[in-house]
């Protein structure tokens, strides 16, 4: 089982190398600066899930991250906070989202990440059809490559993935790939043929689709969340 932290499907060495991403964001937007860059903005997102109290901080949704400062104590200091849909604000703590996931929760990930490129083809395809796009929940028109997400209809990735866990001699059979050194890397099932199963498997079962990025991460998350975390 890999060692030190899984953000989504990525594997840092160490809690402080999560850390240290996280005082990065902190130090390129500043105190009230909102996060903007897409890599920061699903870092913090994927971070989050991590949360124990991680329902109760997002509430209806996430509409963006904020660079705060605490003051407390007799000090100041600066930290991050999530800015819902509805417009509150609530603060959170990275060392939070620090403790050790669970074997299935890593297997789930790794599972996510073994599909990314069938996910990138169907976004792919979305952009470069000619067609309008739109929503496939809402109807309403995707402005841009910036607001579109690709997600699964159903079945959900997570009822395609537990059927294959389940038909593949449960989660304790899925083994993750051993941590290989001390860069960062991504999260991998250890047995390749598995692996390639579940692609296929995944490929004739899935049915993804285009939606708005604030449909994606709200309602959609939130729903497929009761059961994991979803990058």
């Amino acid at each position: 089982m890999a060692r030190g932290i899984i953000v989504g499907a990525t594997h840092y060495p160490t809690k402080e190398a999560v850390r240290d991403v996280c005082r990065g964001i902190v130090q390129r937007y500043g105190i009230g600066g909102d996060v903007t860059n897409p890599d920061d903005d699903s870092f913090l997102r994927l971070l989050l899930e991590r949360h124990p109290e991680y329902d109760l901080k997002r509430g209806e949704g996430i509409a963006h991250f904020r660079v705060i400062a605490h003051t407390g104590y007799g000090r100041r200091s600066v930290g991050l906070a999530l800015v819902r849909l509805d417009g509150e604000v609530s603060d959170f703590s990275w060392n939070a989202c620090l403790t050790p996931l669970s074997h299935r929760t890593q297997v789930l990930a790794a599972m996510r990440y073994a599909i990314a490129d069938q996910v990138a083809v169907a976004r792919n395809a979305a952009l470069t059809s000619g067609q309008p796009l739109a929503c496939s929940v809402t109807g309403a028109p995707i402005p841009s490559a910036a607001e579109l997400h690709i997600d699964h209809a159903d079945p959900t990735f997570l009822v395609l993935a537990e059927e294959f866990i389940a038909g593949n001699g449960g989660v304790d059979a899925f083994r993750i790939l051993p941590d290989a050194g001390s860069a960062v890397s991504y999260i991998e099932l250890e047995d390749k043929m598995l692996e390639r199963r579940w692609q296929e498997h995944h490929r004739e079962r899935c049915v993804l689709r285009p939606v708005l990025k604030r449909v994606n991460l709200s309602d959609l998350r939130r729903a497929d969340s009761r059961g994991t975390p979803s990058p």
